[in-house]
Parts: structure tokens; sequence; C-alpha cells
């Protein structure tokens, strides 16, 4: 029997403003799924929302704030449970990279990306947690990076933390699978979002912010539909890890 999405589950998507999370939760909206959507801009939470219940939703609740701070991540997870009594599905997707060599690259710059990356998803997870333990089940999928296998220059930060994000992914997973929670890492490859501008400090509007700067690329609605095929197995299997990679063709979609 196949895990089923329909309108008795809860799904919690952080990052869900733009890009990956936008992008996933309205392919779960289209599954009928209850939705909180956390993010940092609660007009673009608001866009998302609408979208989402036009695709279907059953029910949206958005929570605006920084993620990296113990006391949003609290709120934004008790009120979750208050108003739907659960939470089956945790997609930590929230992410950034501020590129720059290690000779000279800000203190500041590292905490946020590692803040971003790696503390959150673990704020998150210790919150959730204890809801899917009295539920019996549930799923955490960590949006990892392909450059959490690889290090890649310039973008120290960004693979320490998706590094980081990959081994506490491994670990949670061995602590909560006597309660059939299954915690996964994503890896994606290059995904055309805004990714590329924010990493390289780029103006709005850059072309950069598209993702055409990595040659080819991945669209999240491509990467969302992994991430229903990842929430969407038998009960016994346990997907923990999945290396996404784009095919080598020129992004002209």
């Amino acid at each position: 029997m196949i895990n089923e999405l329909n309108s008795t589950k809860v799904a919690m998507i952080s990052g869900a403003s733009s890009g990956i999370g936008r992008a996933t939760a309205i392919a779960l909206a289209a599954k009928g799924l209850r939705l909180a959507l956390l993010g940092r801009s609660e007009t673009r939470l608001d866009e998302v929302a609408e979208a989402s219940l036009q695709a279907g939703a059953a029910e949206v609740s958005i929570c605006s704030g920084d993620i990296r701070a113990e006391s949003a991540v609290c709120v934004a997870v008790a009120g979750t449970i208050e108003r739907f009594q659960r939470i089956d599905i945790l997609i930590n997707n929230a992410g950034l990279s501020l590129n720059g060599e290690v000779d000279g690259y800000q203190l500041a710059d590292w905490q946020t990306v590692i803040d971003t990356n790696l503390t959150a998803p673990f704020l998150l997870c210790r919150e959730v947690i204890p809801a899917m333990k009295r539920q019996r089940g549930g799923q955490i999928i960590n949006v990892s990076s392909g450059a959490g296998r690889n290090g890649i220059r310039n973008m120290s930060a960004y693979c320490a933390s998706k590094f980081g994000l990959i081994g506490f992914t491994e670990s949670l997973g061995h602590e909560v699978r006597p309660w059939d929670i299954r915690v996964s890492a994503l890896l994606p490859g290059s995904v055309a979002t805004d990714f590329f501008r924010v990493a390289n400090r780029l103006p709005e509007g850059n072309e950069e912010s598209t993702g055409r700067s990595a040659g080819y690329a991945m669209l999240p609605e491509e990467v969302a539909a992994v991430i229903l095929s990842m929430l969407s197995q038998p009960p016994q299997a346990w997907m923990s890890e999945v290396l996404l990679r784009p095919l080598n063709l020129e992004l002209n979609r």
C-alpha cells in the first residue's frame, strides 16, 4: 500500500514563498493537503497561499518570520499544531548562499548561511518530532544540495552547511525510525531559482537570478515532483537520500 497524499495530511514547508518551496506547496495543494507555509515575506506567502487554495489545498496557514530564531520556530510549529492538530510532513527547504573566498569572508555572512541552512532545519525538526512521535508516523525531507557532497570554490559556508545537513539527516533518521518517522535528504543540482542572484550578491532583476548562469538547470516544479514521489513510498520503504541532477540541456523552456 502506497502512502496517500490527501486532505487528511498536514505539510509544513519552509522557504515556501518562492522557488522549490512555492512549487512544492502548489504540488501538494493539488493533492488536497492542508498546508503551513513558512517564509520571510508575508506578501509573497499570501500569494502562494492563494495559489495553493486555487490548486486544491483543503486549508492553508502562513507564518512569516525568521526561522533562524528559536522563538519564531516554536511559535510557527505550536500555531500549526493548534490549528491542524497534527503535522505529517516537514519540508526543510529554506536555504541560501553568500559566496566569497574564505580569505576575507565575514563572520556575519558565515553565521547567516549556517543558521539558515543547518540551524533552522534542526530547530524545525526538534519542534515537529514530538507531534510525529505522538502520531506514530511522519516524513521529513531536508533539502540539501549536490554541494553537500562536493566542495565548490567560493562557496565554503554553503558547502559546510549542506554537508552538515546530510549528516544531521542521517543521524536523525536512525533516532526516529522506531516511531515510523522517515527522514530523507534531497540533493538537487542546479535549479532555476533566485539562488544565484542572492549567492552572488546581485541586484534584483539580474538574469543570473533565473539560474541561467549554471548553463542548464532543473525547474522548481521538476524538483517538487520528485519531492512528491519521495512522500509516496510504500510504508516499509525509506528513501533516505536522493541525488537529483539536471539533464545536460540548455535551459530554454
